[in-house]
């Protein structure tokens, strides 16, 4: 007995003295495969993050910063910024990156680590997948989560600790946004991600993110940093930031049934967004019957649910009380008011010679970024060498797609049926390599594919709590994945063999075998006035998501529904509509979203000068406004030039062309933007007509004036509810 004593202490030692043995590399990369994500794993083997980690280390000893352990481990060390695709991109630019910013301060080497970033790519708008920071630079464009994913990863790869923030969801206008916070000498800042300005702590949206309601960001790791904590889970902790942006309450919720406190109930914090009231985070309610979340000030509604028994209110205090007072099944109908915060812009003034030299500095990186070669080469070579089959497998993908998809990916997609993208999930070859080991010889039907995933695939539950994707031949090598993996695995098997399965968008499923009730909408203007959202007995909400486009009928699983519909004001208050009813197997009935009117009529908002100058396209002299509109109502778009909110005005604009058309009267549209489709537009540059506009004149600043000089709607900066506006207001005229 003695001696297995000496021997399990012994056993101990050798244990403890190879982990002090271990050099930083294995300790670091072991770090980051403690909390990482299933598909990370299986995507990438252990030399990829052993070389990542050991670049990350060099270029530490190299720069010099004097950053913290806790932000290095959760800032600078990982890859991973939100669900984009991994690549290589630290170990191919950190040493041009470091280069750039050598003999910096943190605070200069972070505004022009921006500056080369909006040098690779500018914001457009696109689909959900997000592209890893090499595939932004060979397209040149992203959408705001994309280029904060590559701003993140460039100021990462020189050692600096960044994170990407975002809004969930704005709760004033539709849409949502994402940034970069970088550590500075103790403190966190923020920028506009590849929109350099040339201070931190300013950027397009210090009016918008003013009003704010919860601002989140994910962190690597288990960290415990003094931030209000969203979630905690094996992979991330999510942390919200709200407090250092805006002023905030605790809001309080109480859930209650018959009076008492009901512990263990579901509480859902929900944002009005798209005509939808978006989940942001569910708590359960304490042994008090209380969940708490950190908000700005501004109305939330609030969502509580136990045991087939739920409730809900508006948030507009530190203090409310949910009642289960409705039943699962319960059909009934309900109005609420919802009030975001009031606007305060954050501060951000700086001096004008910085703000016109950093213009300067902008249009060069256009011209830098524009140079470059954003031409996937891969699908010209493909059509060269399968003139016969190019056109059949490029069709079936996005726009996106094309721009980075690579060659030996669609050469793979020649074999089998449909396309080679299910879901989000990186593409990868995957078809020839599974064919080749003649497993699958024998499978003719989706029903034997079906019964040999469950057979030979393990599904893996609670590693991948973002709901990365894995891509199929990840699955195929590792016969490894989480539930979501294995249906996209599904479809991609079918489609080897030959099988057509689809994988649903709108629903999340493979295939349903629920009972289908079929709804007729009245109207076509999903997520802008009305959406759709199943609700299970549990309680879990699920939302339609028509993204790609509105079916005539709607082929919905029997069960619980909540059609929500909103009428969005001027100010960014919402009158919204709640109605809940059952769709039973084989009914048919028409949707009729009824969405609430606006009592108000457009007010005189304040005065401008229809007489002050500006001067038209193809013309050398200015000329009053007035002889340009004539007598009457007209619209007057003050447009920027790249930045976000004028893409979207530009975008907004062009929207509500047919109404703008019908009205018939002239809309004027000063700046370099020039929305297309307007049939009555006036095109030129301004002279004096805005500053004789209230406001700060944050451009794109949309007006509609008449030529007293009234002014009944005024929009500036940042909207992307300028259409509905527009639609709802013009005709009032």
């Amino acid at each position: 007995m003695k001696f297995r004593c000496l021997s399990v202490i012994a056993a101990a030692a050798a244990i403890l003295l190879a982990v002090s043995c271990k050099g930083p590399v294995e300790k670091y990369t072991d770090w980051l495969y403690e909390y990482m994500p299933l598909p990370d794993s299986l995507h990438y083997g252990r030399e990829y993050w052993e070389d990542n980690v050991a670049k990350t280390l060099e270029v530490r000893d190299r720069m010099g910063w004097d950053i913290p352990e806790r932000e290095f481990l959760h800032f600078v060390l990982p890859l991973r910024v939100n669900n984009e695709t991994l690549d290589g991109f630290r170990t191919a630019y950190a040493d041009t990156l470091c280069a750039r910013v050598a003999g910096m301060s943190l605070a200069e080497a972070a505004l022009e680590i921006n500056h080369w970033c909006h040098e690779q790519a500018t914001y457009q708008p696109s689909d959900g997948r997000t592209g890893g920071p090499e595939s932004i630079m060979l397209r040149g464009l992203g959408r705001c989560g994309e280029e904060s994913v590559l701003a993140v990863a460039a100021l990462r790869a020189a050692g600096i600790p960044a994170r990407q923030v975002y809004t969930p969801r704005w709760a004033h206008t539709d849409d949502n946004h994402a940034w970069v916070e970088v550590w500075v000498d103790g403190n966190w800042h923020f920028m506009g991600a590849c929109e350099p300005e040339a201070m931190l702590d300013r950027a397009w949206f210090n009016g918008a993110v003013s009003r704010a309601m919860i601002l989140h960001t994910k962190v690597y790791g288990d960290y415990d940093g003094p931030e209000d904590v969203i979630q905690r889970t094996p992979c991330y902790t999510e942390i919200n930031v709200v407090r250092n942006y805006v002023p905030v309450r605790r809001t309080a919720v109480t859930v209650t049934s018959g009076g008492t406190p009901v512990e263990g109930a579901a509480v859902s914090f929900r944002i009005y967004n798209y005509a939808e009231f978006y989940n942001v985070v569910t708590y359960k309610t304490d042994r008090d019957g209380r969940a708490a979340l950190d908000t700005g000030l501004g109305d939330m509604f609030v969502l509580a649910w136990k045991d087939g028994r739920f409730g809900y209110a508006v948030a507009s205090s530190e203090e409310t009380v949910i009642e289960l007072n409705h039943s699962y099944g319960e059909v009934f109908s309900d109005e609420v008011d919802i009030v975001p915060p009031v606007e305060d812009p954050l501060a951000g003034d700086i001096d004008p010679a910085l703000a016109a030299a950093n213009a300067v500095r902008l249009a060069e990186e256009d011209a830098i970024r524009l140079s470059h070669d954003h031409t996937n080469h891969s699908v010209a070579r493909f059509r060269e060498v399968y003139p016969g089959s190019a056109e059949r497998v490029l069709g079936l993908l996005s726009e996106k797609d094309l721009s980075d998809v690579r060659y030996d990916v669609l050469e793979d997609a020649i074999i089998g049926v449909g396309s080679q993208r299910v879901e989000l999930e990186h593409l990868l070859p995957y078809r020839a390599e599974i064919l080749a080991f003649g497993e699958l010889d024998g499978l003719s039907d989706a029903e034997a594919v079906r019964r040999w995933c469950d057979e030979n695939i393990t599904v893996v539950e609670g590693r991948n709590p973002q709901e990365l994707r894995t891509s199929p031949i990840a699955v195929w090598r590792s016969r490894k994945t989480d539930g979501l993996g294995l249906k996209i695995f599904y479809v991609a098997l079918c489609r080897t063999l030959g099988i057509d399965a689809n994988y649903d968008l709108v629903t999340g499923e493979v295939e349903t075998t629920a009972p289908q009730a079929f709804l007729h909408p009245a109207s076509d203007k999903y997520f802008r006035d009305y959406t759709l959202t199943q609700i299970t007995p549990e309680g879990d909400t699920k939302l339609l998501d028509y993204e790609s486009g509105l079916p005539d009928v709607l082929s919905v699983d029997e069960g619980y529904y909540l059609l929500t519909t909103g009428l969005r004001l001027s100010d960014g208050s919402v009158l919204a509509r709640l109605e809940f009813f059952n769709a039973a197997g084989g009914e048919e009935r028409e949707l009729v979203p009824e969405v609430r009117k606006a009592t108000e009529k457009p007010a005189v908002l304040g005065s401008m000068d229809p007489e002050a100058l500006f001067v038209a396209d193809g013309s050398d002299e200015p000329q009053s406004l007035i002889s340009a509109t004539g007598r009457g109502w007209f619209l007057l778009a003050f447009m920027g030039h790249r930045d976000e909110p004028t893409s979207h005005a530009r975008t907004e604009l062009e929207a509500a062309a047919r109404i703008l058309n019908d009205w018939g009267r002239p809309v004027v549209v000063l700046g370099q933007a020039r929305p297309a489709g307007l049939q009555n537009a006036v095109f030129g540059k301004d002279v004096s007509i805005l500053e004789t506009l209230p406001g700060e004149h944050k451009r794109p600043v949309i007006a509609l004036c008449d030529s007293f000089g009234r002014i009944v709607y005024l929009s500036e900066g940042y909207n992307t509810s300028l259409a509905a506006d527009l639609e709802r207001i013009v005709p009032l005229l």
